[in-house]
């Protein structure tokens, strides 16, 4: 902490890179000051907005000749001819007059600057580009958020997003103003957002604002961009060894003005390895490997006379069908059916009759459904799995265990919004209004081998319930807000707003009030701070990214309260020049209500060892007896709470004068998060004490560049098991179907002489829970980029590897019975070195 901070004041105090000047002025249409145009200082990445009293100002400009382009809605475009001196600021005032000639859309290049005048606290403003060139994130959006500060990833396998000590269910996810349930596709691990089709990514990961609500942690607002309307055709492909993504897009035909795209990927898993491995029979012939494809597209209309109308449209499936084959050499067995569905299509009519103000109303439809079918022969988790590789699968019967489900679930919801923001004098103010039609159904059928039912109950970490449950539910949600963003002075500025939410599935209403500032130290550093009140309701479209199912009819959803947040978020930012800037943020959440599955008084059974007996048989042990214990259900109680702080430190390079080469940042997070559940405090299950990312890129020459990211994280916590115990089933069934004998269980074919049986041995926990650490995770991906010309197009090949010194990065460990009745370990590890090739063209 002491060695963070002395590096931050060093950074704050670094004089500026390079020489520089400024550009200074006031936007007038000749009489009023006008706020929200926009002045850019063409082929750079400089640029700013002006205020609410026409001002503007762009710091830090390379000493040379430029030309400066001054544009607004419903006015002229200016192109003025600018000459920036060392260490001088140019005053330059401009006049636009009003022009009934429509705005086209521009594209802006470079990461943008938060202006001092937004209080958004926690905002990461990702550029799409990164995301399309990062090492080892598979030219994905969630996995290039994994390397910010405040944002873990469960695992090398998962895209879902831990921000802050929060689960993934805690998260908002939005897609041009439609929220969205399953962000994932090909199950997880990659997300359903295209870089080559998106113009905005702001993950605000904390202290978010009244016009978002209905989660406690971090929302995810992304915008996919508008097509070209320069061009009648133009697009792009980018292919690997396992997918391919093609991007066409142009203006509309028939004089129609406005744009349209349309982006499709697909995986080939099923193309590629497919074959491959049934050749080598580790499946049948009916295999289908896991694949994914979806199709999105936009369609703009207009601006006519300041009317604006969009549409969008997705269409997704995943899907995966295999059957293990009689070649194997594993012990298990498996048979999966799934196909999922995500659809969704909206509409929305944006309105502005003038530069002060502007309307959108929005209308959506989302669907999320699938279907599924498991059947699987595991083997017993307390034997060891190297003893049975290559076995013949026939001979595994007494040793494997049936684990079967199969089930349907669909998430219908049906949205209307309406947005309005207005602009008088010193205040922006900003409100909305809209309700969410929602049906969930779902049908899911669990038949676990008995003994199975003994494992999963003795292991802390499994916390679901897996008992049937089928239910069909209709619910709405109804929200409102308002905020007002107020220039108190020059330099402070203030936005009090409040959210109110009725959830009809808890019958109840909450207001959410939220306070937010920032406060310009100077032109280059800017303080931020926040306080506010967050809800969550309860849904079976959030119990996905939550891993626990609960029963949510009506009789006992009356009886929740909505889970609750208070966030509490302070930082500062400085540029110290055009292309470094630092960032130092302190948060802490408290979570109150949360949902823990309700804990009911049962019963459990022991047994102890007989001293001197063989204790590899039953005669070894004393007969099972009954005491009280606790039984686990799927009714949701909210009697669960925690905290969630820490300090995130980050320091950014981007590339803006023309002899720049690198770019990157370096963030660091030092936090801490728990919970408490019955009484107790645990450590959260995504608790990572010290997280250190790494991400450079450096442009060797202008065909030549070459990117690399280190990662770095404590271990999350685990749980560690006490010792072994017999594993203790029950021999008969009353009528009613409840057990009646508790009898230790035995396996077949292990008589001794006596002819008994010996014990089967289980793993058992006791009441450790989240007692130690898994070992330290880092990894170090690399990215190469070559840049050709041939036959008049633009091409990009790549090298990208993961994971390049084969680190093995522990995701848990297999517990086993040795054979002199001791506890074995076998650690399962993530990603191990994966190079992949491919390119990208633009055409």
């Amino acid at each position: 902490m002491k060695s963070l901070a002395i590096l931050f004041s060093l950074l704050i105090v670094v004089p500026l890179f390079g020489q520089t000047g400024n550009l200074k002025g006031i936007v007038t249409d000749g009489e009023n000051p006008i706020p929200l145009a926009n002045v850019i200082i063409i082929n750079t990445s400089f640029g700013a907005g002006t205020d609410e009293d026409g001002k503007y100002r762009i710091n830090q400009i390379p000493v040379g000749n430029y030309q400066a382009r001054f544009t607004s809605i419903g006015h002229e475009t200016k192109v003025l001819d600018i000459s920036i001196t060392t260490n001088k600021t140019l005053e330059l005032n401009v006049v636009l007059r009003e022009s009934a000639i429509e705005v086209e859309a521009v594209e802006v290049t470079g990461k943008k600057h938060q202006d001092q005048r937004d209080t958004r606290t926690s905002l990461i403003d990702l550029n799409p580009r990164d995301a399309k060139v990062l090492p080892g994130a598979v030219e994905d959006v969630f996995r290039t958020l994994q390397s910010l500060p405040g944002v873990l990833a469960p695992n090398d396998f998962s895209s879902q997003l831990i921000v802050r000590g929060s689960g993934p269910d805690q998260n908002l996810i939005v897609l041009d103003d439609i929220e969205v349930f399953n962000p994932y596709r090909l199950y997880g691990v990659v997300s359903m957002f295209n870089p080559d089709a998106v113009s905005d990514v702001n993950l605000i990961s904390g202290g978010f604002p009244a016009k978002y609500g209905d989660r406690l942690s971090a929302v995810l607002d992304v915008t996919n961009r508008e097509g070209n309307p320069s061009h009648n055709l133009i697009g792009s492909l980018n292919a690997s060894i396992v997918s391919a993504n093609l991007v066409l897009e142009g203006k509309n035909p028939f004089n129609l003005h406005g744009s349209w795209l349309v982006n499709s990927r697909r995986t080939y898993y099923d193309l590629v390895i497919e074959p491959f491995v049934k050749n080598a029979g580790l499946v049948d012939d009916n295999t289908s490997f896991p694949n994914f494809y979806d199709f999105q597209t936009k369609l703009v209309i207009g601006p006519y006379n300041g009317h604006k109308i969009l549409f969008d449209g997705i269409i997704s499936r995943d899907g995966v069908d295999v059957v293990s084959g009689k070649e194997r050499n594993t012990p298990d067995s498996i048979g999966i059916y799934n196909v999922t569905r995500n659809d969704l299509a909206g509409i929305a009519w944006h309105y502005s009759p003038n530069k002060n103000f502007m309307n959108k109303f929005i209308v959506s439809y989302y669907k999320n459904n699938g279907t599924t079918d498991f059947e699987s022969e595991v083997l017993d988790p307390s034997l060891n799995r190297n003893s049975f590789e290559n076995s013949i699968p026939d001979t595994l019967a007494p040793y494997l265990l049936n684990f079967n489900f199969n089930g349907i679930f669909s998430y219908y919801k049906y949205s209307i919004d309406d947005k309005l923001t207005l602009i008088s004098g010193d205040h922006i103010f900003d409100a909305g209004a809209g309700v969410d039609f929602l049906e969930s159904v779902i049908d899911f059928n669990f038949d676990l081998d008995p003994e199975l039912k003994a494992i999963f109950a003795a292991n802390p970490q499994f916390r679901a319930v897996l008992s049937s449950l089928k239910d069909i539910k209709y619910y709405n949600r109804y929200h409102a807000y308002v905020q007002d963003n107020y220039k108190l002075t020059s330099r402070f500025f203030f936005q009090p707003s409040l959210r109110l939410d009725y959830y009809d599935i808890l019958d109840k209403v909450y207001l959410a009030p939220r306070v937010s500032f920032s406060y310009a130290l100077d032109e280059i550093t800017t303080l931020r701070a926040m306080w506010g009140l967050y809800f969550q309701s309860p849904g079976y479209e959030k119990l996905r990214d939550g891993g626990v199912l609960y029963d949510l009819s009506n009789k006992y959803t009356h009886q929740l309260t909505a889970e609750r947040a208070a966030h509490y978020v302070i930082g500062i930012e400085r540029w110290l020049s055009s292309e470094w800037n630092v960032k130092l943020e302190g948060y802490y959440k408290d979570f109150g209500n949360l949902y823990e599955q309700k804990v009911v008084q049962g019963s459990r059974y022991f047994t102890e060892p007989i001293p001197g007996k063989d204790q590899r048989y039953p005669s070894g042990w004393t007969l099972p007896a009954i005491v009280k214990g606790d039984s686990v259900t799927q009714i949701p109680v909210d009697g669960s709470y925690g905290e969630a702080y820490g300090l995130e430190f980050f320091l950014g390079k981007k590339n803006i004068l023309p002899d720049s080469k690198l770019s990157g940042w370096i963030s660091y997070s030092l936090a801490f998060a728990d919970r408490v559940q019955d009484g107790i405090k645990y450590p959260f299950r995504f608790d990572q004490r010290n997280t250190l990312n790494v991400v450079l890129d450096y442009r060797i020459n202008d065909w030549l560049e070459f990117g690399l990211r280190w990662q770095y994280g404590s271990g999350f916590p685990y749980s560690e098991p006490q010792r072994i115990k017999p594993r203790i089933i029950f021999a008969d069934m009353n009528l009613d179907g409840t057990p009646e004998t508790p009898v230790i269980a035995t396996r077949k074919g292990t008589e001794n002489s006596n002819g008994e049986k010996q014990v089967i041995y289980d793993v058992y926990f006791g009441n450790r829970k989240l007692n130690a650490r898994k070992p330290e995770y880092h990894r170090l991906d690399v990215r190469v980029n070559f840049s050709a010309d041939y036959w008049n197009l633009d091409w990009v090949f790549y090298l990208d590897v993961i994971n390049i010194y084969n680190h093995s990065n522990v995701i848990g460990y297999d517990y086993y019975i040795t054979d002199n009745l001791t506890l074995g370990r076998d650690a399962t590890t993530m990603f191990p070195i994966i190079p992949t090739l491919g390119f990208r063209v633009k055409f």
